[in-house]
């Protein structure tokens, strides 16, 4: 036994041997030599002066060799640069590469120059070093250092101004002309027949200006002329309307052509998602919008260029680097949306999409509830209808009248300091089923047949209307995948009567999702899968989403589709 055990050992030993200098033999060995030869890198030429127009060029093309690690290695490299004062203990690295050059361009170099806070037109004296990794394990190796001087552009320029007869020579009014390079100048804006008008630097009667005189011996269009007064004004002769016109002082030019004016909309839950109701702002002259808009707290909004889910659209996303009031947060959903923490009212909102600036103050205030307290509530606010939040100062509620009951409106239950009356509604649209009492309350009096109505009172609006209750929407949309989710493409519904709608011919593909409407583009009022308690019959299901739709799980085809609100239910066939 002890004889088998000798065997076995020996066996494994010279096994292990064999292994271990077969190992040997076929490793090569890396050693990272003691002495490690660092790079060169070719010095620039004395001086640089950048411009705008070169901006797109290669400012040096810096090139070094490759340091001696010892071994053959695959190296990094990075650029650095930092103030000729500076110590290279927070440089800026330019570019990283692995060849054996790199080229940064002006433009890259000037923003840089003028983000380590070095002025424009004054010289910048900075030098440049090559940052050499092979690994984590092995420490960095630094080039020689190279300097020389840079005189950098200025980036960014001021906008102009124009002010004349269309601005109504108001100084608040005034078009914004955007730079577009040093001495160049774009907008689109009103000119009036007949009009004149001139440049300033700022929005100021002191600023520079800059008039038909200046540009003598330049170029302007056939329908601009010498306003022929003291102040050197042009005179507008084409046709009132809106134009883009840009202006060169350096070559002393000015193009006119036919335009529109940008446009910009805010849709949100202060306007119920509807497109129709979506809040117009005003365009100012460069990238600069305001207008009034209904917020309503803990909503969902975001901007369109036009009033169409198809159009250019902003969100918190894009003003992720600019300026936005704290109660705007970015809702991180896929639209993009911001969500709105103040209190519902009506704001004036400007927004600046070129420097990426929103504000908003408070334009007029809504109340955030409403109570309905007159003679068929016996003046008690236990009794006031129900009123819905419909977003935007609206509310609505299921109410009973009687003829010649009066009453008024409340904000808060048992102050009956805080009431809204006819005098309050007066400057909007009253419905013609009410009417002023005429009295020190200001109440309102109800003139038509006693029943049960639906009243919708918009604060926004200043507005009121009264329709005779109905249990059933007044008509039915579907809205969904097949639709490419516009309400133009909604199957046709028939209203059956006693809440029944039916469409046939309806499209349906496996996989779909959809749910019901009442109105055109109001994504408000909608009727999904939770909705119709009585049944969902036919390859239909929940989605089971944030939206409450419906999925089709059917084969394709064309299907009749009713719809039953009395019993809640839907049926597929």
């Amino acid at each position: 036994m002890r004889l088998l055990n000798y065997i076995r050992t020996t066996v494994f030993l010279v096994v292990l041997s064999i292994i271990g200098i077969s190992c040997e033999e076929d490793m090569e060995k890396v050693m990272l030599s003691d002495e490690i030869v660092s790079n060169t890198l070719a010095s620039p030429s004395d001086s640089y002066t950048f411009t705008f127009e070169s901006r797109t060029e290669v400012f040096h093309e810096f090139t070094w060799n490759a340091p001696d690690f010892g071994f053959e290695a695959s190296i990094t490299y990075t650029l650095q640069m930092d103030s000729a004062d500076g110590d290279f203990s927070s440089p800026v690295s330019l570019v990283t590469t692995q060849d054996l050059s790199a080229s940064p361009l002006i433009g890259v170099v000037n923003n840089t120059l003028l983000g380590m806070g070095y002025e424009p037109d004054v010289d910048a004296s900075v030098k440049f070093r090559v940052r050499s990794v092979v690994g984590t394990g092995v420490d960095p190796i630094y080039s020689n250092v190279v300097t020389t001087i840079v005189t950098p552009y200025l980036a960014v320029f001021p906008p102009i101004f124009i002010v004349g007869d269309a601005q109504n020579w108001d100084l608040g009014a005034a078009l914004e002309l955007s730079s577009t390079g040093p001495g160049t100048y774009e907008a689109v804006g009103s000119f009036v027949e007949g009009g004149k008008f001139r440049m300033f630097a700022t929005p100021s009667w002191d600023a520079e200006q800059w008039g038909w005189s200046f540009f003598e011996g330049g170029s302007v269009p056939d329908n601009v002329i010498s306003g022929e007064d003291d102040d050197s004004n042009f005179l507008f002769e084409g046709a009132s309307g809106v134009y883009k016109i840009a202006i060169n002082l350096n070559t002393k030019t000015i193009s006119l052509e036919e335009s529109e004016l940008p446009t910009l909309f805010l849709v949100g839950d202060g306007q119920g998602w509807d497109l129709q109701q979506a809040a117009p702002l005003t365009y100012l002259g460069g990238g600069m919008y305001e207008g009034s808009a209904i917020l309503q707290k803990d909503g969902y909004f975001r901007l369109f260029e036009k009033a169409d889910w198809n159009a250019t659209q902003y969100g918190g996303s894009y003003f992720a680097d600019g300026s936005v009031p704290e109660m705007f947060t970015s809702a991180g959903d896929g639209d993009d949306n911001f969500i709105f923490t103040g209190e519902t009212a009506e704001y004036l909102v400007t927004v600046d999409l070129d420097d990426l600036i929103i504000t908003a103050e408070v334009a007029a205030a809504y109340p955030s509830a409403l109570y309905l307290v007159g003679d068929d509530q016996g003046w008690s606010f236990a009794n006031s209808p129900t009123f819905t939040d419909l977003g935007g100062g609206s509310f609505e509620a299921t109410a009973d009248f009687t003829n010649g009951a009066t009453f008024r409106f409340f904000e808060e239950v048992d102050n009956w300091s805080d009431a809204y009356g006819y005098d309050f509604f007066a400057d909007g649209t009253i419905d013609d089923d009410l009417g002023a009492v005429g009295d020190a309350d200001a109440n309102f009096v109800f003139n038509a047949t006693a029943g049960t109505y639906t009243i919708t009172v918009s604060f926004s609006e200043r507005t009121i209307s009264v329709e005779p209750y109905s249990a059933f929407p007044a008509s039915l949309y579907m809205v969904g995948d097949d639709q490419g989710w516009s309400f133009a493409n909604s199957p046709t519904f028939t209203d059956m009567g006693s809440g029944v709608f039916e469409a046939t011919a309806v499209t349906f593909t496996n996989g779909s999702t959809f749910r019901f409407f009442e109105e055109v583009d109001n994504w408000t009022d909608a009727y999904g899968a939770g909705y119709f308690t009585g049944g969902l019959t036919g390859d239909i299901v929940a989605t089971g989403d944030g939206d409450d739709n419906i999925t089709f799980n059917g084969a394709d085809g064309s299907l009749k589709v009713t719809v039953d609100f009395k019993n809640k239910t839907i049926v597929v066939e």
